[in-house]
């Protein structure tokens, strides 16, 4: 049976862009503003539309929360997803607040990948393993992974420079030691062995003007 729409008022919360809505007297529910926005005293309400009024609030809530996220730093879809689902938004209500900030933009993982692999290359240099690992744990279909993966001519360059100040602290140790050590750091960087390798021979080369251990013999 249709309720008649009684009263709308703003909440008081300061700050709040939502209203209150009373059916025939009593408070029933609340509103996003922009919702409550469609709605006026003196008309009816059946329980569909209700129903219909509270899931397009619930959606609102989910979007902005999202967006609430987003401010902080870019996510994946896939950290959006499980971060409103932790939030207590269901399933539906997450993939429509989702597919809509995909369509505007605001979430597209191609974008998130390759901003993240660049800002690895620029702040903390990385190798492809470890990029590819991080990129993963983010939710990137391999597809996209593979296409923002730095080359190996860019990842050789990043793996020096992975190096470069451990090298230097490095710098006294005997080659067996030092490459020991500053290999074992690029590997956990996540660069493959070769580079690897390649990478401490030419800091040595370059920190003692000899080639491997020569300066040993």
């Amino acid at each position: 049976m249709p309720q008649r729409i009684t009263a709308i008022e703003p909440q008081k919360k300061a700050g709040s862009h939502r209203v209150n809505v009373f059916l025939n007297g009593a408070f029933a529910f609340s509103l996003h503003e922009e919702l409550g926005a469609r709605l006026s005293p003196g008309s009816s309400l059946s329980e569909a539309e209700v129903a219909q009024f509270q899931r397009e609030d619930d959606l609102h809530r989910a979007y902005d929360a999202a967006l609430l996220l987003l401010s902080y730093r870019p996510r994946s879809a896939s950290e959006v997803r499980q971060r409103l689902a932790r939030r207590g938004f269901a399933p539906d209500l997450v993939s429509e607040a989702l597919e809509r900030l995909q369509r505007t933009g605001l979430v597209d993982d191609a974008e998130f990948a390759q901003s993240w692999v660049e800002n690895r290359q620029t702040y903390r240099p990385s190798g492809s393993r470890l990029l590819s690992a991080e990129l993963r744990a983010k939710g990137i279909e391999r597809e996209i992974i593979d296409e923002v993966l730095p080359g190996e001519e860019t990842e050789e360059e990043s793996a020096y420079r992975a190096a470069l100040r451990k090298a230097r602290s490095l710098q006294g140790l005997p080659w067996l030691e030092f490459r020991q050590k500053l290999g074992g750091h690029l590997v956990r960087r996540g660069f493959g062995y070769d580079i690897a390798f390649s990478t401490v021979q030419r800091l040595w080369q370059e920190l003692h003007g000899t080639p491997d251990g020569d300066s040993e013999d």
